[in-house]
């Protein structure tokens, strides 16, 4: 159990490092542009642009890890919001691999580097939530502990930098979902904390201006949904769309919201706006989202007709 209470603490910094603040002295403006290009493409999922940047970047700055963690966040992503499948699991699993490598190097001869703590923090914590939901024991186990010492590395930095309020946070937030039979586990190391706080941390972030805004936001939409808060989860849901139009991973989210809320015109709407985008590198979300317009469809004429 003891070990299961460690593995429950390695979802944490959903994508602590999507900023370029505070870049060190070695990093080019050539390198901090085609991050940000790279970036922003992730952001719209036009994975084809995105993908042929960090293509690009990885064969000019070979041992920089940022270009691998976008890259094998592509997938993850897909598999945390749309469709928890295997080949999506091992495809993160796989491209996550050489992001974690090269961050610890990079840590290893920069001990005080804090962005490296937090994307260290992250990939460990996405690696044991899929490997987790895959069943693989062996990764999730090996995941969750090694994220459980960052995530303790990272409480211990005394940064108002958004990206670890997202890191203490999702911490927090763990922290107060355990449930009241396992709270021995988490008195015993000194661990303490409510969801409220990790929703304070979160909002905190979200008000900031930079990427880790829409980091935050989207932690925010999918833990207020988890906690079935449908009418907050929807409010973030709008927050997230309205600056970034064009993500369909997150336009899916949002209409499942919707749903779940009984706005069924409104989830057609944004089903149907997917389809629209039809987006060349997420054809599986334009499908599912016909598949379900078409469904919401028969059943408002099923509902009339009765």
């Amino acid at each position: 159990m003891y070990m299961l209470f460690l593995l429950l603490f390695s979802a944490i910094s959903l994508s602590d490092n999507y900023t370029v603040e505070e870049p060190s002295s070695s990093i080019t403006t050539a390198f901090e542009a085609q991050l940000n290009d790279g970036i922003d493409a992730f952001y719209r999922t036009d994975w084809v642009e995105a993908r042929s940047i960090f293509k690009n970047m990885k064969e000019q700055w070979p041992d920089d890890p940022r270009p691998y963690f976008f890259e094998s966040m592509m997938p993850f992503l897909e598999y945390f919001f749309v469709e928890q499948s295997g080949d999506l699991a091992n495809d993160f699993l796989e491209k996550s691999e050489k992001a974690v490598k090269l961050s610890e190097q990079r840590l290893n001869s920069s001990p005080n580097d804090t962005t490296m703590v937090l994307m260290l923090s992250g990939l460990h914590g996405y690696r044991g939530l899929v490997a987790a939901g895959q069943s693989n024991h062996r990764i999730a186990l090996s995941s969750g502990l090694t994220g459980f010492n960052y995530t303790r590395k990272l409480l211990s930095m005394d940064s108002a930098r958004p990206d670890a309020r997202i890191g203490r946070g999702m911490f927090y937030y763990m922290v107060g979902s355990i449930p009241s039979g396992m709270r021995w586990a988490s008195n015993m190391v000194g661990l303490r904390a409510d969801v409220d706080d990790g929703f304070n941390e979160l909002k905190l972030a979200a008000e900031s201006d930079s990427y880790i805004r829409n980091d935050a936001l989207m932690m925010l939409m999918y833990l207020y949904h988890k906690e079935e808060r449908f009418d907050d989860a929807l409010y973030y849901a709008e927050e997230l769309t309205s600056h970034l139009p064009d993500n369909v991973i997150f336009l899916y989210k949002k209409a499942e919201i919707h749903k779940e809320l009984g706005n069924i015109n409104d989830a057609i709407n944004v089903y149907s706006s997917i389809e629209r985008k039809n987006n060349p590198s997420l054809q599986s979300i334009t499908e599912n989202s016909q598949k379900k317009r078409i469904e919401l469809e028969k059943n408002v004429i099923r509902v009339v007709n009765d």
